[in-house]
């Protein structure tokens, strides 16, 4: 199949030689830029690729305020839950069969990484005009990362809610019957003749995510709390000239019971745990000063920009464990003793970055710079306290502490790039896009991270460079049916975790080995597809094939002379994976219109295995309804997946080996889940211009499900499997007045 692909997307010009010739239409239609796709601000309907937008409209309407929410309407892309024990609120996204091969972007700028409870999409969704999606690899726009896509988040400005001259003031209070959660939102923006000035306030008060109550287990009772300001101010200082700032600032923090971990623990030595609790805090700060100019004579550009900007994370989970001497009659510790534990995240984010977009009759071009440094640091903490008499170990379990799982790292990315749409005539573009990326990772060891590598494994400073393409090319046969195809490349350069994590535990006989010949992972992408806008309807359709070389990927490999099973990072082999999508939206009327997308992709690792990560097939129907009065209307959306798939192999136990079945790698059959149907409904009312109410119905059937995605990767053993359960049926709302 990619011997066709790549054939038909050479050879399409020369294969429709009298279209070629014809002149592409020149109609412009009031629709709305995507951005994410090429940097290049781009009508919808000419764009190389696919790219799914979620407008500010579809955030309120559908009351969306996480990942999970986010794409639920998007095919090919689906979310799945970090942490099976509760102490985490946080998601990451499949696309198109790809874990982790994303980059994240807020205002252009990446988000930090994330380690617990505080990840990636704890962006409030009431701040945000839109959020683009992009499917297929990215690195060509945004460098390492983007094996697989790109999700960016577009924060409003002032001048989305005002006019000069005019004052805005909202006050939103949401609630969520399934995390018992309470939002309070104050936003207020004015603009003046020169300056404009945006601030939002926000205060959620968090409990843990109840689980539908057929699942056998209840997740970890959870309180907590997320404040957060955002402050937008631009300054408009000639009609060339605009400096724009923006300070965010996150903070949470929440109480855990963590019943998961009570009760008799055997091994490494008896224990019995009578309490755990955890005290989880999380912070995020982001500052951005970027300049706006813009020039009619110039040789070089039509408008650029400049951009400095910071961000620092800083991630902190503490727990407290009771230990008896005895639990149900049963003899544990000698006596009685108290474990605390205390395990940080910290990361220092800092960059500067250049654009500029130059145009004429036949070129669009962005070009730019980008420079980019991040600090990671993960410090652990753990002692046990005899409370017969006063005692205090810091060896815990076979661990030596205080101590670190990879050095302290700092990551530099330097990048240049260019992207030019060209407009080979009035019916055709084609698009260039390149990227050379040089990548460093510098480690500095310390006392803690000796404590962490008793067998004095060595490590390693990191220099890599990746030159990345990307070809496109659009055909309009008619001012209403555009075909594209496209190739991409993308990659993603060693990290610091995947480098350098060096750990070693005697008690539980097993030992994390450096891999000092870790390769980059890289993807090769082929696209084609077609695209019909009409004034009462659109559709869409992708056929893609992208195949992923030199998988970074966590494995054990032997053992040691000590007797201990060596786990290494490795790139240990390849995968293809290939799948159709399609999107339809109508107007059946002036008062009724329909919408509906499906998704079919298959994956195969090198060998000829089913890849485990691939989503099942997914059906999405929406219907939305609007009163003639306009001041009400109703949603409602149908999700269909089906069963995962048969025939999977299983996950290895022990881990030695590379496949189960081989000596010394035992096996359990993978999780399974179940097809299942989600109805939503999803209502607003507005009584008048000021006010606003909506109201939505998750899960209105009460189905008992669990997300693929979530589950992959664990045995069907997993005595806790079901942590990674849904909710039941759960009822929301949302109140808004405008001042």
């Amino acid at each position: 199949m990619l011997k066709i692909y790549r054939f038909f997307f050479l050879l399409f010009p020369f294969l429709f030689p009298s279209l070629l010739a014809d002149e592409r239409h020149s109609e412009v239609v009031d629709e709305e830029l995507v951005v994410i796709s090429s940097r290049i601000p781009t009508v919808a309907s000419e764009v190389i690729g696919s790219v799914d937008s979620i407008t500010s409209e579809d955030l309120d309407l559908n009351m969306i305020d996480s990942l999970a929410e986010l794409v639920r309407f998007v095919p090919g892309v689906s979310a799945h839950k970090e942490n099976q024990y509760g102490r985490s609120f946080t998601d990451d996204l499949h696309i198109r069969g790809i874990h982790g091969g994303a980059i994240y972007l807020i205002d252009g700028q990446r988000i930090s990484d994330s380690y617990t409870g505080y990840g990636r999409d704890i962006v409030d969704t009431d701040l945000l005009k839109k959020v683009e999606i992009m499917k297929g690899p990215s690195s060509v726009e945004y460098g390492s990362d983007g094996l697989a896509g790109a999700v960016a988040y577009f924060t409003k400005d002032p001048s989305d809610l005002v006019e000069e001259g005019e004052h805005y003031f909202s006050a939103n209070f949401s609630t969520q019957q399934a995390n018992k959660q309470e939002k309070l939102n104050l936003l207020t923006a004015h603009a003046g003749e020169n300056i404009e000035g945006l601030l939002q306030l926000v205060n959620r008060n968090l409990n843990n995510t109840e689980l539908h109550d057929d699942f056998s287990l209840e997740a970890n009772p959870f309180e907590g709390t997320q404040k957060s300001l955002f402050a937008k101010t631009v300054f408009h200082f000639s009609e060339s000239t605009i400096l724009s700032l923006i300070l965010d600032m996150q903070d949470w923090d929440g109480d855990w019971m963590v019943n998961t971990e009570k009760g008799f623990v055997y091994f490494p030595a008896p224990r019995a745990v009578s309490s755990s609790l955890g005290e989880d805090e999380g912070s995020r700060q982001r500052i951005s000063f970027k300049v706006d100019i813009s020039s009619e004579n110039s040789s070089f550009l039509d408008w650029g920009s400049f951009t400095l900007y910071t961000q620092d994370t800083e991630q902190k989970q503490i727990t407290v464990q009771h230990q008896v001497s005895f639990l149900n009659g049963m003899q544990a510790a000698p006596t009685p003793t108290m474990r605390h534990s205390n395990f940080q995240f910290e990361q220092s984010l800092k960059g500067l970055s250049f654009q500029a977009y130059k145009g004429s009759s036949r070129h669009q071009m962005v070009y730019g710079l980008d420079f980019e440094t991040t600090d990671t640091t993960r410090p652990r903490q753990k002692f046990e306290t005899n409370l017969v008499s006063g005692a205090i170990s810091f060896s815990v379990d076979g661990e030596t502490y205080p101590n670190k799982t990879f050095p302290d790292s700092e990551s530099v990315r330097k990048a240049i790039y260019l992207n030019d749409r060209i407009n080979l005539s009035e019916r055709q573009i084609l698009s260039l896009g390149f990227r050379y990326d040089d990548y460093e990772l510098n480690t500095s060891e310390d006392t803690d991270f000796l404590n962490g590598n008793p067998l004095g494994y060595q490590i390693k400073d990191v220099g890599d460079s990746e030159t990345s393409l990307k070809v496109g090319y659009l055909y309009d046969f008619s001012p209403d049916l555009t075909f594209y195809s496209q190739y991409s490349e993308g990659f993603r350069a060693p990290d610091y975790e995947s480098t350098n994590t060096v750990f070693t535990n005697f008690a539980y006989r097993y030992t994390i080995k450096p891999n000092l010949n870790l390769k980059s992972e890289t993807s090769k992408s082929y696209e084609f597809g077609l695209r019909r806008e009409q004034d009462k309807g659109n559709w869409e359709l992708a056929i893609y094939k992208n195949k992923v070389k030199d998988f970074i990927n966590a494995e054990a490999i032997g053992f040691s002379p000590l007797g201990l099973v060596i786990y290494q990072y490795d790139n240990y082999e390849s995968v293809t994976i290939e799948g159709i999508e399609f999107e339809y939206a109508r107007e059946i009327s002036k008062r009724l219109s329909a919408k509906l997308a499906f998704s079919v992709n298959s994956g195969e690792e090198e060998g000829g295995a089913s890849m485990a990560e691939i989503d099942p097939k997914e059906f999405i129907l929406g219907l939305n309804w609007i009163a003639p009065n306009e001041k009400w209307g109703l949603q409602g959306l149908l999700n269909l997946v089906d069963k995962s798939k048969d025939g999977l192999k299983g996950v290895p136990t022990v881990g030695v080996g590379q496949a189960c079945g081989m000596p010394g790698n035992e096996c359990t059959p993978r999780a399974k889940t179940s097809g299942y149907g989600l109805v939503n409904l999803f209502g607003f009312y507005n009584p008048n211009d000021n006010f606003q109410i909506r109201i939505s119905v998750e899960n209105l059937t009460d189905k008992k499900y669990t997300r693929w995605a979530s589950v992959a990767e664990l045995p069907q053993n997993d005595e806790e499997l079901d942590l990674f359960g849904e909710p039941g049926r759960s009822l929301n709302a949302s109140f808004r007045y405008k001042f």
